[in-house]
């Protein structure tokens, strides 16, 4: 199922190990943009699992103080990204196909109940914002960017939950559940196209109202994601 390393959704990346520099701080903050280009680079697989961050090394590769890039790394921990505490170096977390799977079933548990309340609550510019994260994703041939994509597509009809707990605890596992899907596209890079397919049944799920039917596609593309992971973990999936 692996596919070769000159797929036409294989990712650009830049020399092994190395981020790029900030190139443009107008519109962002050095601490928006750090955080940023750390995301990507967790998930695009250039910082692999494990890898430390030393902030030394980091302000060289990104051209900015080590501040922001400290402020960064403490976001990313709280997205579970990183594994931070005051006694080491901040490391690229490491997961496992038990987290995963734990993560899986939270999600498989409680998003059919956000599905059902969530439904009457979406409006047309609701809509209208998952198809055009659709479309990007269509479009787009990067692993750290298609990952950002679908956290935000399904960000739209989930935030649409009234219950601030089940939101709030739906978006932490989503913002987990961003490295086995980094994960999936690392071991199978046709997931990025299968993966499009079942949110674009999601979303026509969505716009015709039938909150059964988003619920069960929704399932259904959650439990795709976590089988690829747990092949991946089995060694069954070559990066």
């Amino acid at each position: 199922m692996a596919s070769p390393s000159n797929h036409p959704l294989a990712p650009r990346h830049t020399a092994p190990g190395r981020l790029e520099g900030l190139k443009d701080v107008r519109r962002q903050t050095a601490h928006q943009m750090v955080r940023e280009q750390l995301r990507l680079a967790i998930l695009r697989g250039v910082l692999a699992p494990g890898t430390p961050l030393i902030l030394s090394e980091l302000s060289e590769q990104l051209g900015t103080s080590r501040t922001p890039i400290r402020e960064a790394i403490r976001d990313l921990s709280t997205e579970g990204l990183v594994d931070f505490d005051a006694y080491r170096s901040p490391v690229v977390h490491q997961g496992t196909v038990e987290e995963a799977r734990e993560i899986y079933e939270l999600r498989l548990a409680l998003e059919p109940l956000a599905v059902t309340s969530a439904m009457p609550r979406l409006t047309p510019a609701d809509l209208d914002r998952a198809g055009e994260l659709h479309e990007r994703m269509l479009a787009v041939d990067d692993i750290g960017q298609w990952v950002e994509l679908n956290r935000q597509f399904h960000a739209v009809f989930m935030d649409a939950a009234p219950s601030t707990w089940l939101r709030n605890m739906i978006g932490m596992l989503r913002d987990a559940a961003a490295v086995p899907v980094a994960q999936s596209i690392w071991a199978y890079r046709d997931r990025m196209l299968t993966g499009n397919d079942e949110h674009a049944r999601i979303l026509a799920a969505f716009r015709a109202g039938d909150a059964d039917l988003a619920a069960r596609k929704t399932n259904e593309h959650l439990r795709s994601t976590l089988a690829i992971v747990e092949d991946y973990y089995a060694g069954k999936l070559t990066r």
